[in-house]
């Protein structure tokens, strides 16, 4: 990163993924590094322009894969979105490519979506739920507002993620959303345990079969 060297982060990148599973390199290589860059930057005159070269670089790798991963999926799927004035989607990402991992479609809306034009697409896309991600939102009540009408609206469980989901547990609880925290790990958990729960039982009317999945331990 300090030589600006996508060559090497290529290299790097690619070597982890053919020897770990991809949660692995999540929870042991990205995120940490993702971390260090958001508490060093100011410490280093390229300190900025280092932390917008990798996020832009692993912006454009978790993209393909999530692109290229698609047809490993058969599940319904989930609507993935980070919340309206949200623009880092580095975290929702993550999020994406792990559920693709554990056998989820995902349709992936990115930044800065506006909250209400997902209850338009959860029928015609037959999703299982809408997964939403946002860090200190403004405003909060608004999107607050937002949400408890999405949840009422599509008749489907809204998980929302990121320190939004933490500040706001309270008031996200009591508009029937589900908050899972800023834990990528915890959160996945928490989402494939309600999902489970959530299926129909089989040979019950309108059951289908799903996909084994299992509990990513990624974050």
């Amino acid at each position: 990163l300090e030589d600006f060297s996508s060559e090497r982060l290529d290299n790097l990148y690619n070597e982890s993924c053919a020897l770990h599973p991809i949660d692995l390199v999540t929870r042991n290589l990205l995120i940490p590094v993702l971390e260090q860059l958001g508490t060093r930057w100011e410490q280093r005159e390229s300190g900025i322009a280092e932390e917008h070269f990798f996020t832009a670089w692993l912006r454009n790798k978790l993209g393909a894969r999530l692109h290229h991963g698609q047809w490993l999926a058969r599940s319904k799927p989930l609507i993935l979105a980070c919340l309206p004035h949200e623009n880092h989607e580095i975290g929702l990402l993550l999020c994406a490519l792990a559920l693709l991992q554990m056998g989820h479609r995902v349709i992936y809306l990115g930044a800065n979506m506006p909250i209400r034009q997902i209850a338009h697409i959860t029928k015609p896309s037959h999703a299982l739920g809408v997964v939403l991600s946002g860090r200190d939102v403004i405003p909060a009540t608004s999107v607050l507002a937002d949400i408890a009408w999405l949840v009422e609206a599509s008749d489907l469980p809204v998980f929302v993620g990121s320190h939004f989901s933490r500040r706001y547990e309270t008031e996200l609880g009591r508009s029937g959303a589900i908050a899972v925290g800023d834990d990528l790990g915890r959160g996945l958990d928490l989402i494939e345990a309600h999902l489970s729960r959530a299926a129909p039982r089989p040979g019950r009317p309108g059951s289908a079969s799903r996909p084994r999945t299992a509990a990513s331990s990624s974050g």
